[in-house]
């Protein structure tokens, strides 16, 4: 963890010395998808991941060292859903089962941004809580006695990157897209989870850990203040400007 918190100083330490920094803030949203991987589902023929939508909304706050180099920390309120199909035994139904898993909670994220020509790419650490699970399964009851709560971890740590470009704005405001990508490290699952092997929640005699992946279309709407020198420093490419 240490590493990749120094990963965006160490970017950013050639061009300190030179620096006319500005500060901006900005909310920002998402829309998009996720995966739960676990090697055991890919093992397993008979259950198959399910695409669902997730989202995300916050508030970011962005140091600019110059124009071509920027640290950011989001703080997202995040929600994502994995769904998957499968034929549990004894299962007369004429398609199949389908089991429904949604966690929502809190994303912090610190970025090194890099821009150029009016584009961006962005890097750093995501940390996350998970404070609400909700579970779903016509295919029968698998968690009992534990609760939905129970079978995911209360926090995760993973690396996130993105790139996008700043579309429309004026000289100290402006709209940005991108996509931004994430991978958790750690296993979603908790100590509980895992002995139910989660997401299986089928004996299997082993337990493999499970990651998850996600993508975002992002749109950001920044404002640039306090300029510790002139305020044209700030002033980045846009596609259309007013």
């Amino acid at each position: 963890m240490r590493k990749l918190l120094l990963f965006p100083i160490l970017i950013l330490a050639p061009v300190l010395i030179q620096a006319q920094p500005w500060f901006d803030v900005g909310v920002k949203g998402g829309i998009g998808t996720s995966f739960m991987y676990n090697s055991q589902i890919f093992d397993d023929q008979l259950i198959v991941h399910k695409f669902k939508p997730g989202y995300a909304f916050g508030a970011k706050l962005g140091f600019n060292f110059i124009q071509e180099h920027q640290l950011t920390f989001d703080v997202m309120k995040s929600s994502f859903k994995q769904g998957f199909t499968y034929r549990p035994e004894g299962w007369q139904g004429s398609a199949d089962a389908l089991r429904e898993i949604t966690v929502g909670g809190l994303d912090l994220l610190l970025m090194y941004r890099g821009n150029r020509n009016g584009t961006y790419f962005e890097i750093g650490p995501q940390w996350s809580t998970y404070s609400k699970v909700k579970y779903s399964d016509n295919g029968g009851d698998y968690i009992s006695p534990l609760t939905p709560d129970q079978l995911v971890a209360k926090s995760n740590f993973g690396l996130a990157l993105g790139f996008g470009g700043y579309i429309l704005g004026t000289d100290n405001f402006g709209i940005t897209t991108g996509l931004r990508f994430n991978y958790m490290f750690n296993d979603l699952a908790s100590a509980e989870g895992r002995d139910a092997n989660f997401p299986i929640l089928q004996p299997t005699g082993k337990t493999n850990i499970t990651n998850n992946i996600g993508i975002m279309f992002v749109m950001e709407m920044n404002f640039d203040f306090g300029y510790l020198v002139s305020p044209t420093c700030g002033e980045r490419k846009k596609l259309f400007v007013f």
